[in-house]
């Protein structure tokens, strides 16, 4: 039997942003049934006020039994009254299918959140001989509201959203179309067909952005992706990684070969035993064979993701990935209006950063030396270069132009790593719906919730949005490019593309 621990991973996305989340002094109480644990996070906030706002941790759990090794998602109780936190700073919002909690802000406020104690209380109670592992994704609530789709920017492909009439105007999303449906009024949704939506109709069921939703504020992180990794079991471990996870210690996981792994540190720490024992993964940006340390890079943005990593990701998490239409109405929120070629914080200024232009490279304090309204990664000359730091441009004194950060505060939406999306060329979107992962994967490390595109790719159902590291036109970073409308980088890993996710509720 094994000895009981409990495992905790500490999700920092750097101390210089809205981030530093940290969970520690984990506990158990056999008799309540309740798990506790320390939580604290940096620069917090609460609005009343337009956009009237919070952000969120999203805390789910992971547990391991003496009888079955894997990892399996525990469940906690969907009444808010069941689940508790020291002080009055902070409330637990239950949610509903019981697959983890939001906790936040209970009234309006800005700054750091120091360490409060948490207590959720378990649907299966909690056992001492078990092993349980505490997950933490910082979030941004996106009110329910209206929001315009399109700005009349064509970029690189003819069908962008919006009117498709002169002068190509913005659509505004409304309650009432969110209620409908969008059918194939080429005033709404112009070349409807052809645009990716085959009929020609969105059913009232997709989520077109109008109604409220959770966003991951950050990209998913090289240290989050690699927390996913070790829950998994050898066999799954094998689908979303590159390498088998039988390789020799300090093998790329999803990357390739250096010098080209475009600072994906993710490496083997400790090889798996085939159909037996799974490997367990560490970062090891600067190479030297010492796993993790302060300089590894587990704060950058994990690139070489697929579609299917990125959807087995967000199902493991409970989960699920974000619409064109939510992507656009993250970026730009409710302005009244919308300006043409616009980028993610709301106008057309941009700067420049590269990961050959830094201080403190691969640490919690990552920052380019570069600084300016829009300032975001694009234009890398090199494809030896990479993603950055999540959150990097946004620092305690920032504003949204200045910290490339969308309406809402949620960051690198233009740029870093491509964002990915349902959404596409010809597919078939009425079977994908509002609803979330279910914290578990097939046997093969699949994602299983219905619905849900199955192959990345344009075609297939899997867009990629908003530029990246090494876009080297800038009309890509742009809020309404659609230029990727049917190609299919996403089928497999590149080193471009990452991606995060989203959460109804």
């Amino acid at each position: 039997m094994k000895n009981p621990i409990i495992l905790i991973f500490l999700l920092v996305a750097g101390s210089l942003s809205a981030n530093n989340l940290q969970i520690s002094n984990p506990a158990v109480d056999p008799d309540r049934g309740t798990l506790s644990f320390s939580l604290s996070w940096e620069n917090s906030w609460h609005m009343e006020t337009e956009p009237g706002n919070w952000d969120a941790i999203w805390v789910f759990i992971k547990s391991q039994s003496c009888d079955k090794p894997a990892w399996e998602h525990a469940k906690v109780s969907a009444l808010a009254v069941d689940h508790s936190v020291s002080g009055d700073l902070l409330q637990v919002d239950a949610v509903n299918d019981s697959m983890g909690v939001f906790i936040r802000r209970s009234r309006t406020g800005f700054g750091p959140v120091a360490s409060e104690t948490v207590n959720l209380k378990m649907v299966s109670g909690v056992n001492l001989t078990d092993n349980y592992q505490i997950f933490g994704i910082e979030m941004v609530c996106i009110p329910e509201g209206e929001y315009f789709l399109g700005d009349g920017t064509k970029g690189f492909n003819e069908w962008s959203f919006g009117s498709n009439l002169p002068p190509h105007e913005a659509v505004r999303i409304t309650a009432a179309l969110q209620e409908a449906g969008i059918g194939s009024n080429a005033e709404i949704f112009p070349n409807a067909q052809a645009n990716g939506v085959k009929g020609g109709v969105l059913p009232p069921t997709f989520p077109l952005g109008y109604s409220r939703f959770y966003v991951m504020k950050y990209e998913i992180s090289q240290a989050q992706y690699t927390a996913f990794l070790n829950t998994l079991t050898f066999a799954q471990q094998v689908n979303r990684t590159a390498s088998s996870p039988s390789a020799a210690k300090g093998t790329p996981a999803i990357s390739y070969t250096p010098p080209e792994h475009n600072r994906n540190a993710i490496r083997i720490q400790i090889p798996g035993i085939a159909n037996n024992e799974p490997a367990l993964y560490a970062c090891d940006l600067n190479g030297n064979g010492i796993f993790n340390e302060f300089d590894d890079g587990q704060n950058i943005a994990c690139n070489y993701l697929s579609w299917i990593d990125l959807i087995a990701y967000l199902d493991w998490a409970a989960l699920r990935p974000m619409t064109e239409f939510e992507f656009e109405k993250i970026c730009r929120g409710e302005a009244a209006v919308t300006l043409a070629g616009e980028y993610a914080w709301g106008n057309t200024e941009i700067t420049q950063a590269t990961s050959a232009n830094l201080d403190f490279a691969g640490t919690p304090d990552e920052i380019s030396r570069a600084g300016g309204n829009g300032l975001c990664a694009f234009g890398a000359e090199s494809f030896e270069q990479g993603p950055l730091r999540c959150g990097f441009a946004a620092g305690t004194q920032t504003n949204r132009q200045q910290a490339g950060a969308g309406f809402y505060g949620v960051m690198d939406m233009s740029g870093n790593v491509a964002e990915q999306c349902v959404g596409g060329h010809k597919f078939d979107y009425s079977g994908f719906t509002s609803e979330n992962g279910n914290g578990q994967l097939t046997t093969k490390g699949a994602a299983d919730t219905r619905g849900w595109p199955a192959k990345g790719g344009g075609q297939f159902g899997g867009i990629i949005r908003g530029g990246n590291w090494h876009s080297s036109h800038t009309t890509y970073l742009k809020v309404s490019d659609r230029s990727f409308l049917e190609l299919n980088h996403n089928q497999g890993r590149d080193n471009r593309i990452g991606g995060r996710g989203v959460r109804s509720w």
